[in-house]
């Protein structure tokens, strides 16, 4: 059988494993990924508003969500919570129940989606134009997500992960959490007044560029 091999930013990704349960929670993370790119705040020079941030934020939390349901936590560790660590967790945050009985060994799943850049709802960040920057930063954070869940150890079980991975995880998602709070939203908006040159229309010359072609002054 042929793997997918994964392109771009996507590159080291392990496209082939045992655990279902790290695809289950994959799975709100390419929400995440298909919301930024299908964002047109980040065609904006100028930066977010409040409300792109929030959406953000309300994203991460769910893929947040999904990690401890997903997490082996038998001796109830802190696992730690995007939103707020001090909030006891709602029982649909908690970790699935698997324990009190040996499960059985289970075959090999490839991933369901395509990381080559075929699939238009996960291109790769070449195929993208993030005019302001930030969104194409926090693009890359999120393929790392995804990528980092397919290489934990925890993909040679056949079910859940580890605390110890799930903290891994966490940290990942953390650090999308505070690059969105540093760079988005209205307090980190600046004032953008000029076209780039690349959006002129053909027939008029961008102001402060060269368009003449050169005097020889001395022939005069």
């Amino acid at each position: 059988m042929t793997l997918q091999v994964a392109q771009g930013q996507f590159t080291g990704m392990i496209t082939r494993f045992k655990n279902q349960t790290i695809i289950l929670a994959m799975q709100p993370c390419i929400n995440l990924l298909t919301e930024l790119v299908g964002n047109d705040e980040f065609k904006n020079r100028a930066g977010t508003d409040d409300s792109t941030k929030e959406h953000l934020t309300q994203l991460l939390a769910g893929c947040d969500k999904r990690r401890r349901m997903v997490t082996y936590n038998k001796d109830s560790v802190d696992l730690q919570s995007i939103l707020d660590v001090d909030t006891s967790l709602e029982s649909s945050m908690n970790p699935i129940a698997l324990d009190g009985i040996q499960l059985g060994s289970g075959p090999e799943v490839e991933i369901p989606w395509n990381f080559d850049g075929t699939d238009p709802n996960i291109p790769l960040h070449k195929d993208l134009h993030f005019r302001n920057g930030v969104g194409g930063m926090l693009y890359d954070v999120a393929c790392r997500i995804l990528v980092n869940y397919t290489r934990l150890e925890s993909r040679h079980r056949t079910q859940m992960i580890t605390v110890n991975d799930s903290k891994r995880m966490y940290s990942y998602m953390q650090t999308f959490h505070d690059l969105s709070n540093l760079l988005l939203g209205s307090d980190n908006q600046v004032d953008v007044a000029q076209p780039l040159a690349t959006d002129e229309p053909a027939n008029s010359s961008a102001p402060n560029r060269v368009g003449e072609t050169s005097v020889n002054l001395g022939s005069v």
